[in-house]
Parts: C-alpha cells; sequence; structure tokens
C-alpha cells in the first residue's frame, strides 16, 4: 500500500498539573493523587477566564457585524432551510476567543479535531491553548450543543510551562489523543497522565501515571494514535506496545500479554531510500474494547501503519476466543496485493453490537471495489457487503458512520449521482447495505436530528449533523 501523509504537531515538554491543586487523596502507583477542581467554571463571563463570540467582540468594538444583526441571519437561514430537504450537514465550530488574565491564548493548529459525542445532540470539545505572557500551555474542555454548536467552556487544566516561547501549543499525548467516556465521566491523558473528569466537569482526578507504568514502551514506534483503550469501569487498559498487544491491570499495575510482535533490524537492499525504518514491524498498531467491553478489536500493520499500512483486523472475545480475522491477501505470481485491509469501525446501537471491517480489491477491469464485513460483536457471526468508494481520512482510516445497521453515512464525492430536481447536493451519501442503493434525502417539513461523529484515525474527528 502507498504511503499518505499526515502533518501532527507532537512534541514533549516539562509538565506541572492542575489548575488548583485542591488536595492530595489517596495513592496511585505509590504516590499521592492530586486532585484538580475546576475554577474555570465557577468564574463569572466578566472575570479573567473568559471567552466569546468573535463576532460579539467585533459589534461591541464597532466590526461588520453586530450579534443582533447574526441573530437575524441565523433565523432567516432557518426560514428558508424549511422549503428544503433534511440534509446531512457538516457541523462548524467557531473558534471562540480564550483569554486567562486579560491575555488571549493562542490555540493549537489541530484546535477542533479533537472532538467526542456526548449524545445525540452534544459535542465535548478538547484543545490546547497557550499564553505567551506565562508560557502557559493549558486544556480546555468546551460542549456544543444542537443546533447552534456554539462553544461553551466547561474546564480547563494547565498542562506545561515552556522553557522558551512558543508560536503554538505543543502536543504532549502520545498514547489518547481524544478523551474517552467512561462511567461517571470521562479519562483523557496529560502529560503522560491519565485523569478522570466527572461528568458534571467539577473535578479532574489523577488515574495512573502512564510513564511510570509503561516505561520505555510508552512510546510507540509505528506511530499511530489508536493505540490505548479503557473499559468503562477504568479497571482494564488495552496498549498496543512495541512487543505487543497487552491489557493493563489498573488496580493493581499487573498485565498479560494478548498478541506479540516481530521486529527484526531492516536489512537494506539496493533501491531502498533514506527514510526506510532501520527496523521491520509486524504486530497490533491499533486496539479497542468493543462496545460493554464483551471483546476487544485490534488491527495489524508494518512500520508504515502511519500512512496506512494496515495489514489484518482481529476481533476476540473477552476470554481470548478469536471470532473474526481479515487479513491483506499477496499474489506471489502476480507479485501484486489482491486483498487490502483498510479500517474497522464500532457499530454500538440499542441492543447490538457489530464490528464493521472495511477492505478493497480491483476488479478484472482494475476498478477498485470497496467492501464491509459487518461481524457480530458476541458471535463473530460476518455479512459481507459491498460499499460505495468511502474516502480515507487521516493515515489511511476511513472515514464513515451509522444511522442503523443498514444505513451507512459516507463522504460521497461521486460525479455521476443521478437526476435530482433537488436544490443543492449534500457532500454526503446515505448508503443502504442490504439494497446496494444510495437513498436520496426526502422533503419534509420536520425532521429529527442526531449527531454522529466520523473519526479518522484516532486523531481527527468530524462532527456532521445528520436528520434520522
Amino acid at each position: 500500500m502507498g504511503k499518505r501523509t499526515i502533518l501532527i504537531a507532537a512534541a514533549a515538554g516539562l509538565c506541572i498539573t492542575g489548575l488548583c491543586v485542591k488536595s492530595f487523596v489517596g495513592d496511585v502507583n505509590g504516590r499521592d493523587v492530586p486532585v484538580t477542581e475546576n475554577i474555570a467554571a465557577k468564574e463569572d463571563a466578566a472575570a479573567d477566564n473568559i471567552y466569546e463570540r468573535p463576532e460579539a467582540a467585533a459589534g461591541r468594538a464597532g466590526g461588520e457585524e453586530t450579534q443582533a444583526e447574526w441573530e437575524e441571519k441565523k433565523t432567516q437561514a432557518e426560514r428558508e432551510r424549511k422549503d428544503k430537504p433534511a440534509l446531512p450537514e457538516t457541523v462548524i465550530l467557531v473558534k471562540p476567543i480564550v483569554k486567562l488574565n486579560d491575555e488571549e491564548g493562542i490555540w493549537g493548529f489541530y484546535w477542533d479535531d479533537i472532538c467526542i459525542r456526548v449524545d445525540e445532540e452534544t459535542l465535548l470539545l478538547v484543545s490546547d491553548c497557550y499564553f505567551p505572557e506565562k508560557r502557559l500551555q493549558q486544556k480546555i474542555f468546551f460542549l456544543a450543543e444542537a443546533p447552534d454548536f456554539e462553544l461553551r467552556e466547561v474546564f480547563r487544566q494547565d498542562s506545561q510551562i515552556s522553557e522558551e516561547e512558543l508560536s503554538y501549543p505543543e502536543q504532549l499525548e502520545e498514547r489518547m489523543a481524544f478523551p474517552h467516556p467512561v462511567d461517571g465521566g470521562y479519562l483523557y491523558e496529560l502529560c503522560g497522565v491519565l485523569y478522570f473528569l466527572d461528568k458534571d466537569f467539577q473535578e479532574a482526578t489523577a488515574l495512573c501515571d502512564l510513564h511510570k507504568l509503561m516505561g520505555d514502551l510508552y512510546r510507540f514506534s509505528p506511530g499511530t494514535y489508536k493505540i490505548c483503550d479503557v473499559t468503562a469501569d477504568t479497571a482494564s487498559l488495552l496498549a498496543c506496545m512495541d512487543d505487543g498487544l497487552y491489557e493493563y491491570d489498573l488496580e493493581n499495575g499487573g498485565r498479560r500479554l494478548l498478541e506479540p510482535t516481530l521486529v527484526t533490524p531492516h536489512e537494506y537492499t539496493e533501491g531502498d531510500c533514506a527514510c526506510v525504518s532501520d527496523y521491520d514491524f509486524s504486530g497490533p498498531v491499533e486496539a479497542q474494547y468493543g462496545p460493554d467491553d464483551r471483546s476487544y478489536a485490534f488491527a495489524t500493520g508494518t512500520e508504515e501503519a502511519y500512512w496506512g499500512g494496515i495489514t489484518g483486523v482481529v476481533l476476540r472475545s473477552k476470554e481470548g476466543e478469536t471470532l473474526y480475522h481479515k487479513e491483506e491477501e499477496f499474489d506471489p505470481l502476480e507479485m501484486e496485493y489482491t486483498v487490502y485491509v483498510e479500517d474497522f469501525k464500532w457499530m454500538e446501537l440499542e441492543n447490538e453490537a457489530y464490528l464493521a471491517v472495511f477492505y478493497s480489491r480491483y476488479d478484472e477491469e482494475m476498478n477498485r471495489c470497496f467492501f464491509m464485513d459487518r461481524v457480530d460483536a458476541d458471535t463473530g457471526e460476518v455479512m459481507t457487503f459491498g460499499v460505495p468508494a468511502v474516502n480515507q481520512g487521516t493515515g489511511g482510516n476511513i472515514a464513515v458512520g451509522f444511522l442503523d445497521e443498514d444505513t451507512l453515512l459516507y463522504y460521497d464525492f461521486d460525479q455521476d449521482k443521478p437526476d435530482t430536481d433537488i436544490e443543492y447536493q449534500s457532500i454526503y451519501g446515505i448508503y443502504s447495505l442490504s439494497s446496494g442503493e444510495r437513498r436520496e434525502p426526502e422533503r419534509m417539513e420536520e425532521a429529527d436530528w442526531e449527531l454522529i461523529v466520523f473519526d479518522m484515525g484516532g486523531f481527527e474527528a468530524a462532527p456532521v449533523w445528520c436528520p434520522k
């Protein structure tokens, strides 16, 4: 598979933890556990820690558009939309102005990429912000609710103080780029420490020091991002390591090997470019627990998995039984691959859960054809469907969502769409797996909407506001 390029900002720095270290309670891995209180959430909007819509600030300063004018435009747009079909829409987040003691912060380049769905109408976005005067970086949490998805700050925490002034915040997370919903709140990484943030965004408690737990294996050589997951009760941690896929017991620090890797020194041959790694890697490169933690899935890959070099997908029960295994296929006579494994996603429904595995092959006319295996997460039963040419996001990861077990939501860049009297076209396609047909949006006066987030590799996310 060819290399695909991704631009990321990754660095390490000296860490300080806590916006306000309120007290020390308990003991995690032999050390006191700091508790971080959400001071920002208790401050009044006119106090030092504030944020506001840029449009509102511009209006007060005599800018081109006041808040009242913006509201009128929004109302007019709603009136016009009633006569149009209900189409999936990209959620556009407006970057707020964030201040600390009257100093305006500098956002990271990927400020709106790290977001997850809280419920059918709410996003949780987490971003880094840097304040040059103090050389202080903070991690800030926002909620965004439908239909406006205006960012509302709910929590912030100090990340690090830099020795030198930065132009942008550094990305300090190497294990968990995204927050993880767990029982009673969220788990996230900050400077190599896992924190539990309660669901009311009032207090964060250090759960585990990953640097101490993993030692030299904290950094992962293939450089992919979906390399850690936690159970809902925060008792177990799934982790891709250089020497294998492990499950950690976070209560006592023990671990067990689930799948080994094979790492050998690379033997250079004529024609190797300077970018070739000094080692050859083969093993788990991405891993996730299934819904309700009844099973787990992992993707295998090479040292080039960072650019999309996925070689297979495996589903196992919690007891270790292999329920599903899909591997790339290579024809030694033709010296070419006949099956490419692309990505996997979880389909979590009300009463059932499936693993969706995407792969592709070329037909006799050299057209690339996509397929999806829908795998029952409990039994391993498989149903295979042909799917459209779904878009590949960061690192070759498939960017799709599911409206239900039979309906796929995807980026649709097909130029040969059927003729229609619809006034405008959506960039999204709605596809029925059972019929193999693209579903056109229907005109409706009222529609129930829900929020769907495309996960692209565990590093980027694309929220979509979609009619059910």
